[in-house]
């Protein structure tokens, strides 16, 4: 099984490539810019801003909501959703490695390629044959969990909670604690967590946030009974390795006939994100919003190939049409992943870059900081571009 630590090595070097340097520059300035027009926001322009991303936030619930399929509808949602297909299986994956995960995954997007193909090709009036032949999906979303069972990112129950001096500690609720206990609590963990083993740069946050989202409950598969099952950490780095292999492994298992420029992989969990933005120092920060209902980890391609609130759309609809493992279990309908494409071809080149979804977006988990300032800036093109409208006189004009 390869662990964690050796899969991110495949990243080891990845600063010195062209592509990923000019996105590191572009990213860097974007922030910067963006953090600078937030902080010479009055307080009523500031109130525009933080007003104009709830609509934006808002807009994509209300998009994931009607972008779930009804039966076996497709096209049922808008853009980069419109396209929705859940690789559906009467039994959980049993993966005995990440290789499993990608073998899956390649399986499925071909299959499905092939079964929806016909009517994307029915339903266009333009020639896409060109098109097609990239891959009717431009991603794959999944849930943390199965990143987990691929890396086994677990441990005994009964490890996970301890007494540190006079104070028994349970990880789910380690805000609570002081913060010498928490150190406390990180040093001893660190020595019976086995699944990090190689990440010797390990840092407390980034345990915490694994151990504040681990699931007790989980798959019915014997090998994780009395086990917690930890999320997944430095998942925008996981799903940048991940794309790059599977858009590989996609074209050498098509035997060519299917060749992505490119593929996005998003990585969310369940749980709702506030105890993990306080773990992470995001609660309450003006500058770091948070989107709710779910904790998107991680994704792939730059910020302007796959932006920030449409890996919260995707989330969303994956979760809607994955479900708990309880349900899973009892209706035996497992949907361990869910891919995503767009009806028109225009939109594809408009809304994402299919040439850089498989770069390295930055290290670590997602950062609702970085992803805020980086879209402000066009939160503020779009208020430069509009024409204030001549409400005085729109009443006069009108009523003729």
């Amino acid at each position: 099984m390869i662990s964690l630590a050796d899969y991110l090595r495949e990243l080891q070097d990845i600063s010195t490539e062209t592509n990923q340097a000019d996105w590191y520059a572009d990213l860097q300035a974007g922030v910067e810019s963006g953090r600078a027009w937030l902080d010479s926001l009055n307080a009523e322009q500031w109130t525009q801003a933080r007003a104009i991303l709830a609509d934006l936030i808002r807009t994509e619930e209300l998009k994931a909501w009607y972008g779930e399929p009804d039966g076996d509808s497709l096209f049922q949602g808008t853009s980069v959703s419109s396209l929705t297909v859940g690789a559906e299986l009467t039994d959980p994956l049993v993966l005995n490695g990440i290789e499993d995960l990608e073998e899956a995954i390649v399986r499925e997007y071909i299959a499905r390629h092939h079964q929806v193909e016909p009517q994307v090709k029915a339903a266009i009036l333009e020639d896409t044959s060109a098109w097609r032949s990239e891959g009717v999906f431009y991603g794959v979303v999944l849930g943390s969990k199965m990143l987990s069972q691929a890396f086994d990112l677990t441990m005994d129950e009964d490890h996970a909670v301890f007494r540190v001096g006079d104070v028994m500690v349970d990880p789910h609720e380690i805000t609570s604690y002081p913060a010498e206990i928490r150190r406390e609590y990180f040093l001893r963990s660190r020595e019976r967590i086995q699944c990090f083993t190689g990440l010797d740069d390990l840092t407390q946050t980034e345990l915490e946030t694994s151990l504040v989202l681990a699931d007790i409950s989980k798959p019915r598969i014997e090998r994780y009974h009395r086990r917690l099952m930890l999320a997944p950490i430095r998942c925008n780095e996981i799903a940048a390795v991940l794309s790059r292999r599977l858009t590989r492994r996609i074209a050498e298992a098509s035997g060519g006939t299917i060749r992505p420029r490119s593929l996005m992989v998003t990585i969310y969990d369940t749980d709702t994100p506030y105890t993990y933005h306080q773990v992470t120092g995001y609660y309450g920060r003006p500058l770091s919003p948070v989107l709710p209902g779910l904790t998107v980890l991680g994704t792939s391609g730059t910020c302007n190939a796959f932006r920030w609130l449409y890996a919260y759309r995707t989330s969303l609809v994956a979760q809607k049409m994955m479900k708990s493992s309880l349900y899973s279990e009892t209706a035996r309908r497992f949907v361990p992943f869910v891919f995503f494409g767009v009806l028109v071809e225009r939109d594809a080149e408009i809304l994402l870059d299919l040439n850089r979804l498989s770069i390295l977006r930055y290290r670590g988990n997602v950062s609702p900081y970085m992803e805020f300032c980086y879209l402000a800036n066009r939160i503020r093109e779009y208020l430069n571009a509009t024409q204030p409208a001549p409400f005085p006189g729109e009443v006069e004009l009108r009523c003729r």
